[in-house]
């Protein structure tokens, strides 16, 4: 049985990175230095004001409770996301570069923690959010086998004071299976999160997982939500994988927070850096089914195709254990190649780490210049223009330089938001528009347009601003 084409189509992914955010000279003026980094970036690329923050055509930046967080636009593809990522990334960039010309540096970094990786350390998500046809709550037992096992997900960390290397950073602060906060309660299977923003009829249903990490390689980030859009389509519509997991004995467990801490250990001091087998061989039967999803359609994105290859060419090389290849394209491997060379060159190996509690400083401090993308100095900045990172999925567009500028390619909303923000991001409409994911307020005619569907094509005809709308309006 073919699906038919509309299921094809209906891919929507966006992330949002919560960043490390700091004022290393004077941490105090934090929130100041947040105001005058949201001046700046308001001025080099056109944007429209939201709560607690502004958009622009690659989607919302604001300030959320001390630190800065980017919210993405509405991707068709996974391979988009990452671009999309980068040209807010480079306006940011740009922005603390400006801001320092005013006397203040301002350190922006997409990992999930500070300091110490350490049991209940201060620690914030990289969230991902998919559309999907079928409420999360009723495919959670088919979910969670994939989500433990999706290492790939992971950026690295050290955990101090053992020593272990982890695939990912926010496995260690999740408590439940299912359900629980954003912030408290954390779950794999995160059903925290109900606004669809998708107006009062919605047809599909919001997925955010709070589980991934903050990502710099593009090939991990167009991995981690490529494999995890066509994992929930096949728990969606492949009868087979249910019965092929239920064969697998280690994943019959009501401890899925103990295998989740057990999987993501990828080494231990003294003991050689390896990925469990129950790791590549879940993620095979999910890749399989995968497989089968893409050949029930009737007409297959372009990016599927591409998405298994990497897939299936990521769990080969983690099961012949190819640490070039994999330090090439993922982040947590590229760190464990980069802190195995900087330890040697202490001559200190992995098993003796423990024993050298103020060595975990400074390769805490490398952890978050690895994520630092607002510096050129950064760890990441100088692998890759070493030529040592084989990340990239597309090439650089500036902010700007697209065939319509400031707009991306998107087969989404975010297209039409972009359009929106563009054409009307002028200085006699300075503070006029307010907005939000799927709606537009004109305060100056109290009126409002939506945008509700994730793949419309433009606003609906602007309607009078009523007593129902009141409450919309003030949240804008």
């Amino acid at each position: 049985m073919k699906l038919p084409s509309d299921e094809a189509r209906s891919f929507f992914m966006s992330t949002e990175l919560e960043c490390l955010t700091c004022v290393p000279e004077d941490p105090e003026r934090l929130s100041q230095a947040l105001d005058g980094l949201l001046m700046c970036l308001s001025s080099l690329a056109p944007t429209v004001l939201g709560s607690g923050g502004l958009f622009n055509g690659y989607g919302r930046v604001y300030g959320d409770c001390g630190h800065l967080e980017l919210a993405l636009a509405e991707c068709h593809s996974p391979y988009v996301l990452p671009l999309i990522v980068e040209r807010q990334q480079w306006l940011v960039r740009q922005a603390a570069a400006r801001l320092a010309g005013q006397g203040t540096r301002i350190l922006v970094a997409c990992n999930n923690h500070s300091g110490l990786l350490t049991r209940g350390c201060a620690v914030w998500g990289a969230h991902e959010n998919h559309t999907v046809p079928v409420h999360p709550s009723k495919w959670t037992e088919a979910i969670l086998p994939f989500l433990v096992t999706r290492i790939f997900g992971g950026a690295g960390g050290i955990e101090a004071p053992c020593g272990d290397f982890l695939a990912a950073v926010r496995p260690i602060c999740m408590e439940h299976a299912t359900g629980g906060s954003t912030t408290h309660n954390r779950s794999i299977h995160s059903t925290s999160r109900e606004e669809h923003h998708m107006g009062p009829n919605p047809n599909r249903f919001r997925y955010h997982l709070i589980l991934g990490d903050g990502h710099r390689s593009h090939f991990n980030l167009a991995l981690q939500f490529g494999a995890t859009a066509l994992a929930i389509k096949a728990v969606c519509y492949d009868s087979q994988l249910k019965r092929e997991l239920a064969a697998v004995k280690e994943l019959d467990t009501k401890d899925w927070v103990g295998l989740l801490n057990q999987l993501n250990v990828l080494q231990k001091p003294g003991e050689n850096i390896q990925v469990h087998p129950l790791v590549i061989s879940t993620q095979r039967i999910y890749l399989d089914a995968a497989r089968r999803y893409a050949a029930s359609l009737e007409h297959v994105p372009g990016w599927i195709a591409e998405a298994l290859q990497d897939w299936g060419d990521t769990l080969d090389a983690m099961e012949r254990m190819d640490l070039p290849w994999l330090a090439a394209r993922l982040d947590t491997f590229t760190k464990y190649e980069f802190y195995s060379a900087v330890l040697a060159d202490e001559g200190l190996s992995w098993a003796e780490l423990p024993s050298r509690r103020n060595f975990f400083d400074e390769l805490a401090l490398l952890d978050h210049s690895y994520h630092d993308f607002c510096s050129e100095d950064s760890v990441f900045s100088l692998l890759e223009s070493d030529g040592l990172l084989d990340h990239r999925v597309g090439p650089f567009v500036p902010p700007g330089e697209e065939p319509t500028p400031f707009v991306p390619e998107l087969a989404t909303r975010g297209q039409a938001r972009a359009r929106f923000i563009r054409d009307n991001a002028t200085d006699e409409d300075k503070g006029r528009y307010r907005m939000d994911w799927s709606v537009v307020l004109d305060r100056r005619d109290r009126r409002v347009a939506t945008l509700h569907q994730p793949d419309a094509e433009d606003y609906s005809d602007w309607s009078e601003l009523h007593e129902s709308s009141v409450r919309l309006a003030s949240r804008l």
